[in-house]
Order: structure tokens, then C-alpha cells, then sequence
């Protein structure tokens, strides 16, 4: 079996539990735990969340994983990451960016009309300000997340470049069904 993959994944909130994503994931974590023969994985964009845990060697031992160069490999994206895991560092950054900091100032000192006007101009620059704090938080944790970081501690078996992508296939099924038969000539002769 040879997978492409560009997932995000699937993770436990209520949202993907009633778009029946656990489900779905589930019973894909079942399907690699059973499947019999090779199976190759290759990561061509990104690869994030519960697919990151489906498509594990530990749950089968014929899965082979492969990435390309400039793809992403972790159990969470830098989006997400910055927006939930991270909230609070994003919402201090943005609470100290000098921006926010003078129109919080002059809301102090404000009265009357110009107080509402001043709000006003501080709600639009807040969300102007915490969207670009999240942005480069969460850019920050993709230049980290990569599928080097993730070939380092073994979830990724090897990156290749999008050239080699095609021989590169070719070669791991072979590998895997030449795995397959020495496994089958084994058991045969015991």
C-alpha cells in the first residue's frame, strides 16, 4: 500500500467528534494495525495531529515513512499550536508590542468622545496585532517542526526531494514485497 499523505489530521474536539473525524481516524488506526504486507507512507505537504499517531511504526512494523523536502511532520501545526497551546505567549507579546502599549496608554488618559473612538482603534489594532504576534509564533514552530526534527527522533524513516519521489516509491514497495517473501520463506522453513 502506498499512502501520499497531506493531513492535518484529526483531533478530540467536540467539532471533529461530531464530523465523525475520530471515528474515521479510528478505524484508519485499525486498518494499519491489521494490514498485512508493505505498507510506504509519504508525507508530500503536511503531517499533523492524529494522522501523526495512525501512521506510526509502532503500530505496524511493515510501515515504512518517508517526507519530502519542505514538508511538515508534527502532532500539531504552528497555527494551531500558536492559537491554543501558546494563547497566553501570543496574548503577553501582544499585550507588550509598543502599539498596543501607546493606545493603552492614551485610553488611560482619554475621556468623552475620544475615549470610544480611542477603544475603537485599539479593539481593530489589538486583533491586527495578536493575529501578526500568531503568525510569527506559529511560523517560528513550523521552522522548528520540520521532517528533519522528525527523521531525528525516528517518526520518519527518511526525506527525500520531490525528484526522487517517483524511483524512491518504486524502490520501497520492492523492498517491502522482497520483505514480505524472505518473512513468508522464513515461516515456511521453521
Amino acid at each position: 500500500m502506498v499512502v501520499l499523505a497531506n493531513l492535518s489530521g484529526f483531533d478530540g474536539s467536540p467539532e471533529s467528534m461530531r464530523n465523525w473525524q475520530l471515528e474515521y481516524g479510528a478505524e484508519i488506526g485499525r486498518a494499519i494495525v491489521n494490514f498485512e504486507g508493505p505498507i510506504v507512507f509519504c508525507v508530500v505537504s503536511r503531517y499533523h495531529g492524529g494522522a501523526f499517531v495512525v501512521f506510526s511504526k509502532s503500530l505496524n512494523v511493515n510501515l515504512e515513512v518517508a517526507a519530502l523536502e519542505g514538508s511538515y511532520a508534527s502532532v500539531i501545526g504552528g497555527a494551531p499550536a500558536a492559537a491554543v497551546v501558546f494563547a497566553r505567549e501570543v496574548r503577553q507579546q501582544a499585550l507588550a508590542d509598543s502599539r498596543i502599549a501607546q493606545l493603552t496608554e492614551a485610553l488611560e488618559n482619554a475621556g468623552g468622545s475620544d475615549r470610544a473612538h480611542l477603544q475603537a482603534k485599539y479593539d481593530q489594532m489589538y486583533k491586527a496585532v495578536l493575529a501578526q504576534h500568531r503568525k510569527n509564533l506559529a511560523r517560528k514552530f513550523d521552522a522548528v517542526h520540520t521532517v528533519h526534527r522528525a527523521m531525528e527522533v525516528g517518526s520518519i524513516d527518511t526525506v527525500i526531494s520531490v525528484q526522487s519521489l517517483r524511483p524512491y516509491l518504486i524502490d520501497a514497495v520492492e523492498r517491502g514485497v522482497a520483505r514480505e517473501n524472505n518473512n513468508e520463506l522464513l515461516s515456511v522453513s521453521r
